[in-house]
């Protein structure tokens, strides 16, 4: 009979080494995120809701970003551009449908949001509670084992402790599941991937935007080299006349040295960009892309900004907010179980209170950094927008200048190499204006991220 008993017990023993894991298996199931749909953006920008021309051909299939495709070729670096068609070519206002398609993180992020949105939690709840039933039954049973040594009774102990530890554990994952603890937490994990996912979309248009700021300094460096060859031939030409020496001369040469060097540079940054974005958008890495120009960004709608009402909407799409704001409610929640559970003087009761302090002046610096940061953003949109007006008044007077230094030219006042400088300085200030163009629209998108997804960087 003894024998038996201590049969029966061993039994139990193995029989919940082998039933807690897979209870444990099913509490982890239930603490998967709830679907807790974004709020999609009310503002639209023109850029990306801009109709693509019936007429413009189809851009053929590309090969799916795989690591066993991913290879830097020469050979594909000699390809000649044939047009927008071309598989190296990239719009901005194709950009975000082209990382979220092709980037491994994005891709990974829009799985892991898929994952919560597939969560059953009313068939979640029926398993959990079917799983306490037989735990339940399975703490009578062992109870009503008899025991006849003393080695017996600490099995029947063990086991019986063993499953009360799961039963409570798994019984706190019902009760979190039926009051919406679980389903509040799993919709905090989904914002969360909705908010990397934009982040992700955003690094990709801060680095196009980059590329193309370098590809207008290549040229500059370009043209600045071509005005210093000028120069040096005219000052080898001083040189064999006398009328400066040969230090003189060295250091004009030396200027270009350096000057080839910083374009070799920068030739090497610009490759490495447009590796990075092709990366980003799941293509073949071969550093040879070309970027459409930037969509023109409409008076209308900058005057369309407003301030106090962007802001709202700003807040309630940040994750951040959301974030910090859910510390808050978490550490007074915990502060009102433990006020509730211990006399008020007691540390525990004190200790929660400088918790729920520490979270509320968390929340508190979040919010005023991200009204600072948005405040910043809304001011440069302004700030650049007089810039541009600014350097196109300026290039007006700079189309105007070389328009009469081509007519003392024709009448033989001024030399050659004062036309070319003329006309140097034409194209600075186009440059100019593109800058202004280019920085307008960066800041514009800075706060149209933050408007419409919450998104906010702190050098904003």
């Amino acid at each position: 009979m003894k024998q038996r008993n201590l049969a029966l017990i061993l039994a139990a023993a193995l029989t919940l080494g082998l039933c807690v894991p897979a209870l444990a298996n099913g509490t982890g199931d239930s603490a998967a995120p709830p679907p807790d749909p974004v709020p999609q953006a009310q503002a639209e920008d023109p850029a990306e809701s801009a109709p693509t021309p019936d007429a413009e051909p189809e851009e053929p299939a590309e090969t799916p970003y795989i690591a066993s495709h991913v290879r830097a070729s020469s050979v594909d670096d000699d390809l000649v551009f044939t047009g927008d068609s071309d598989f190296r070519s990239l719009r901005f206002e194709d950009l975000r449908d082209r990382v979220l398609e092709g980037s491994l993180t994005a891709l990974m992020l829009e799985e892991s949001i898929a994952s919560i949105d597939a969560m059953d939690y009313t068939k979640m709840y029926s398993d959990l509670a079917s799983q306490l039933s037989s735990l339940e039954l399975a703490q009578e049973m062992y109870a009503q084992i008899p025991v006849a040594t003393p080695f017996e009774g600490v099995m029947q102990g063990y086991v019986i402790s063993n499953l009360a530890g799961s039963y409570a554990s798994l019984s706190s994952t019902v009760s979190d599941l039926a009051t919406g603890k679980l389903q509040k937490d799993a919709a905090a994990a989904k914002r969360q991937l909705g908010n990397a996912r934009d982040l992700t979309v955003m690094g990709a248009e801060t680095l196009y935007i980059t590329i193309l700021e370098l590809e207008q300094t290549r040229e500059t460096l370009r043209r600045n080299l071509t005005a210093l060859d000028r120069t040096q031939e005219e000052m080898e030409l001083r040189f064999r006349l006398g009328q400066i020496s040969a230090l003189t001369l060295e250091q004009v040469k030396n200027g270009k040295a350096s000057l080839e060097s910083s374009l070799s540079t920068l030739e090497m940054n610009v490759r490495r960009c447009k590796l990075q974005l092709q990366a980003m958008i799941g293509v073949s890495l071969n550093g040879s892309l070309v970027l459409g120009a930037l969509p023109e960004l409409s008076g209308a709608l900058i005057d369309s900004m407003n301030y106090d009402h962007d802001l709202a909407e700003a807040k309630e799409q940040s994750y951040d907010l959301f974030a910090a704001r859910k510390k808050l409610d978490e550490a007074s929640d915990t502060y009102d179980d433990t006020y509730s559970a211990n006399t008020r003087d007691s540390y525990s009761v004190r200790s929660a209170r400088h918790t729920y302090e520490s979270a509320k002046y968390e929340y508190q610096m979040s919010l005023q950094s991200f009204e600072m940061n948005f405040r910043n953003a809304f001011s440069a949109v302004g700030d650049y927008r007089q810039i541009l007006t600014a350097a196109e008044t300026s290039l007006v007077f700079q189309e105007r200048t070389y328009a009469s230094m081509e007519l003392k030219y024709e009448q033989g006042t001024i030399s050659h190499n004062a036309l070319l400088d003329a006309a140097d300085s034409l194209s600075e200030a186009k440059e100019a204006v593109a800058t202004a163009k280019r920085n307008l629209f960066s800041a514009y998108r800075t706060y149209y991220w933050a408007v419409n997804y919450g998104v906010m960087s702190s050098g904003a």
